[in-house]
Formats: C-alpha cells, sequence, structure tokens
C-alpha cells in the first residue's frame, strides 16, 4: 500500500501539473510580472493578425520557400533561442521526476518530495517564461515582416518534416508524441491552401500531391506531413542550403509552445 502511494505522489507529480499546465489550453491569471508578457504576446498578435490576418488564412505560394522567407523564420529563430536553456532547465525537473516514476523498486519518500517540490517549482515559472517566449516570438515576426501563418508554414516543413524532429516530446510523459488534433487541422488548412494556390497557376499533379498528403495527415506519424520521407523535392532543395542554420535554431524544450496563439479572456490570458 505504501508503495502505491509513492507512486501516485510521483505521477501526480508529473501528469497533474504537465496537465495542467501544457495542455492544449493555458490559462494564466494574476500577477502582473507573470501578465506582462503575455499582455506583450497579445498586443503584438493583434498587431499581426492587422497585417496579415489569421494564421490559417496564409496561403502558401506556389514559389515555394524562397531564400528571403527562409532568412526572415531564421531571423526570428535566433532571437527566441535566448529562452532555449531555461526551457531546458525547466524541462529537466519534469524528465527527472519521470525518471522515479519508472524505476522498479520504490524510491526514497525524501526523493519524491524533492522531485514533486522541483516539479512544482518550475510549475510557477513555466506560465511567465511561456509568456515571454511567445512575447518575443510575435515581436520578432513584427521586425521580420512575417505573420504566424507562414513561421508555423515553415517551421513544420523545415523542423519536423525535412530534419524529423518530433513534435511535442519533453512534457508529454507516457502520453503520445506529436501535434495535437488543433495543430493537425491548422497545418492541413495551410497544406489545402498551398494547393488551392498551386491548381490557381496550372500546376495541377503538385497540388494533389499536397491534396493527397492533407488527407493523410492524422493518419501520419505524429501528424508530421510527408513524415515517410517523401517531402517534395522543390522543398528539400529550398532548405539544403539552411540545414546548419536551422539545427541550430531548433530547441526540443520549446518546441511545445513555438506555435502558440494568445488571446485575452476577461482577466486572463489563453495559450493554445
Amino acid at each position: 500500500m505504501a508503495g502505491q502511494g509513492k507512486k501516485w505522489l510521483i505521477g501526480c507529480g508529473v501528469g497533474c501539473v504537465v496537465t495542467m499546465l501544457v495542455g492544449v489550453l493555458l490559462l494564466v491569471g494574476g500577477g502582473f510580472l507573470m501578465m506582462r508578457p503575455f499582455n506583450e504576446a497579445v498586443e503584438h498578435q493583434t498587431e499581426l493578425v492587422d497585417l496579415y490576418g489569421q494564421r490559417e488564412d496564409f496561403i502558401p505560394l506556389p514559389d515555394g520557400l524562397t531564400p528571403d522567407r527562409l532568412e526572415a523564420f531564421l531571423g526570428v529563430r535566433e532571437e527566441m533561442m535566448v529562452h532555449c536553456q531555461t526551457f531546458e532547465d525547466i524541462a529537466a525537473s519534469f524528465q527527472d521526476m519521470d525518471k522515479l516514476d519508472q524505476q522498479g523498486d520504490d524510491p526514497p519518500v525524501g526523493e519524491i518530495l524533492k522531485g514533486v517540490g522541483n516539479v512544482m517549482g518550475s510549475a510557477m515559472s513555466m506560465a511567465g517564461e511561456i509568456g515571454a517566449l511567445i512575447a518575443s516570438r510575435n515581436n520578432e515576426l513584427l521586425k521580420n515582416k512575417m505573420g504566424l501563418g507562414e513561421y508555423v508554414w515553415i517551421y513544420v516543413l523545415a523542423y519536423n518534416s525535412w530534419l524529423g524532429f518530433t513534435p511535442n516530446t519533453e512534457y508529454q510523459g507516457d502520453s503520445s508524441e506529436g501535434f495535437s488534433e488543433r495543430e493537425s487541422r491548422f497545418i492541413k488548412q495551410l497544406m489545402l491552401n498551398h494547393a488551392r494556390a498551386l491548381e490557381e497557376v496550372d500546376r495541377h499533379q503538385e497540388a494533389n500531391l499536397w491534396r493527397d498528403e492533407a488527407g493523410r495527415l492524422n493518419r501520419s506519424e505524429g501528424r508530421v506531413p510527408f513524415s515517410s520521407g517523401s517531402l517534395p523535392p522543390e522543398v528539400t532543395s529550398a532548405l539544403v542550403p539552411y540545414r546548419i542554420r536551422l539545427e541550430a535554431s531548433y530547441c526540443a524544450a520549446m518546441a511545445q509552445f513555438d506555435l502558440g496563439n494568445v488571446k485575452k479572456k476577461g482577466f486572463s490570458i489563453q495559450s493554445y
């Protein structure tokens, strides 16, 4: 019975906090210091929507990933990387707790309580860090004249489809890794937008390729487009010259928050 109690404590330390903080919806309320970066993120996102429309409205042009747009994307990512170490430290506390849960023998109660304390400390700081990350991203998008839809489009194709980074791996515990159903619907919409743009310039074969892949998206590994390695050659050839910089600008510990929207609802901020 005592062993079961320890396991419950470990599981709650990881599962309950992760579910609360890094699920589809994150509610943040109270605390001026915590709210300030979220307020900035919301303000900048409003500007982005005014300039470029909602993220699902983005239409990837037939020309594909051009050098100027990849440079703009990397400009955003390189500035965001200053937050990576903080998120790696937070992720490490969750992973340490998860390791306790995997031990065959019951760990000492003191070790469990220490792990839970570390997780809760990370949880308390995480919301503000997420706000700072999204505020930084939105600010850099404005500076680099890029909408959130275009940012997500390049991000998914470069990091997930081409380089093979699996989405949402750092905080999930035993749950499945990959894009959420909400994220998958959004990515699918961008793919269909691109197919429509290709159709309009009579590139029907390419349009059908993107449309077919969009139809397979929920069945693909991690809901990643072209996860089988069949990424269209025009996308691959555009990305190859940027491989080193793209690899250096990816942070697994931040990935679960890289693509999020933010909005204000009453006295709280939603990040999703």
